[in-house]
């Protein structure tokens, strides 16, 4: 079972202006939303949060303690945005989730392996989905799936209903769609070069307009 993730907060009060002030004093603005959540801004220690969020992807539950408030949330990070050249958090959107609603999400597709004819130069292996949608409950989340490709020949397909997801675990993209396949290598052929007889036109011609200049 994995780690649990907590985090403190406090109910922010600068809402727009005032928010650099805040960053300057240490703290992350944030906002927490959801589809039964009203809005609720906060802020968060910096350096907590950063070191927390380097422990987590976009599936990690996040147990969000608020200052002032009986229960933590259950949250998910779906937003963190960063200065564009020191990539300090200056903000980041939290989605509240309810432990017993069914939720939607994406994850990583890894791949495991290295097919026989991929290593034997015969095939290439063409990766055709980064990413798949899925739904379950909050405590069923996982952050990627990985599928074993090395048993995989030339002309092999993987598709999306041939993917293995833990029980409780639904994907909702296209079940036909491809995820993975191996094709086979074939060299690009060189053109066979034409130039040489054209020039050779090319110069009779010239030679035959030289001789009747002469004449």
């Amino acid at each position: 079972m994995a780690d649990k993730i907590e985090l403190r907060a406090e109910i922010r009060a600068a809402v727009r202006s005032g928010v650099n002030a805040l960053r300057r004093s240490g703290k992350v603005p944030a906002i927490v939303y959801g589809r039964n959540t009203p809005n609720i801004p906060i802020q968060l220690d910096a350096r907590e949060v950063t070191n927390t969020l380097r422990k987590t992807g976009h599936n990690t539950l996040i147990t969000l303690h608020i200052a002032g408030q009986d229960a933590p949330q259950m949250v998910l990070t779906r937003e963190v945005q960063r200065d564009p050249i020191r990539r300090t958090i200056q903000h980041i959107d939290f989605y509240a989730v309810s432990m017993t609603e069914k939720i939607t999400a994406s994850i990583r597709v890894m791949l495991e392996g290295e097919p026989e004819d991929v290593k034997s130069g015969v095939g290439v292996l063409l990766q055709e989905r980064d990413t798949l949608k899925i739904e379950c409950l909050p405590s069923d989340l996982i952050e990627a799936v990985t599928i074993d490709v090395s048993k995989m020949k030339v002309d092999d397909v993987v598709r999306v209903k041939d993917v293995v997801v833990p029980p409780g675990i639904t994907l909702l993209d296209d079940p036909e769609d491809e995820v993975v396949r191996v094709t086979r290598f074939v060299e690009a052929k060189e053109e066979a070069a034409a130039e040489p007889a054209e020039v050779e036109v090319i110069e009779k011609g010239k030679k035959e307009e030289a001789e009747g200049a002469e004449e």
